[in-house]
């Protein structure tokens, strides 16, 4: 954030600079370039925005994600190539395959919709990827879910068999599954070894 500030106080004074240079020369060429200046101001404020609230959807994912443990024990895989989830968690009732989606409140809905599907799609292929690494424990439920970071989920976004969710709304929602205890703790750190293990070869 510091680089986008930095920035946006150059051009802030170089915009007025050009706009002092125009009435001290007359020259109205300089009034082109402090306007081009404003423009580059509202772009870099722009993308600081975006940066500053994709930070705060990623710490509100983290702390909804840590008042999970110790009952759901908890793997990053966020940055990693290979189809993997963004977070496995392997928890009582089975395991999250957790991808997160930057999505913008601020996108309209028929931008967002396209958006919101194609996490989804990858939702399900990371689902698709842990399954076809349990082994002998392939008969665990395996959930796909979208975690919308910076976006309403809204109903219409949980389709093909992808829950999507706020991450405020994740607790209360496993909460009120009504699954049933499958994993006691020692399977459910037996199955994050396993899954850790085979992600070795993927990042």
């Amino acid at each position: 954030m510091r680089w986008y500030l930095v920035t946006m106080l150059a051009i802030a004074f170089l915009v007025g600079i050009l706009f002092r240079a125009t009435e001290v020369t007359g020259m109205r060429i300089w009034n082109m370039f402090g306007t081009m200046g404003i423009f580059f101001f509202g772009l870099v404020g722009s993308l600081a925005l975006s940066r500053l609230q994709q930070r705060s959807g990623n710490k509100q994912v983290e702390a909804a994600l840590k008042a999970l443990e110790p009952d759901w024990v908890i793997t990053d895989w966020q940055g990693k190539s290979g189809g993997m989830p963004d977070y496995l968690l392997v928890g009582p009732t089975g395991i999250l395959s957790i991808c997160v989606d930057q999505t913008p409140q601020s996108s309209f809905g028929w931008l967002a919709r396209p958006a919101i599907q194609r996490g989804r799609r990858r939702a399900e292929a990371a689902a698709s990827w842990v399954r076809t690494r349990l082994g002998d424990q392939s008969d665990t439920p395996v959930l796909p879910l979208l975690l919308l970071a910076r976006r309403k989920a809204v109903e219409e976004y949980t389709a093909d068999g992808v829950v999507a969710l706020n991450p405020d709304q994740l607790a209360t929602y496993l909460r009120s599954s009504g699954q049933p205890v499958l994993l006691e703790s020692p399977a459910r750190i037996r199955l994050t070894r396993l899954l850790r293990e085979h992600s070795q070869g993927n990042g």
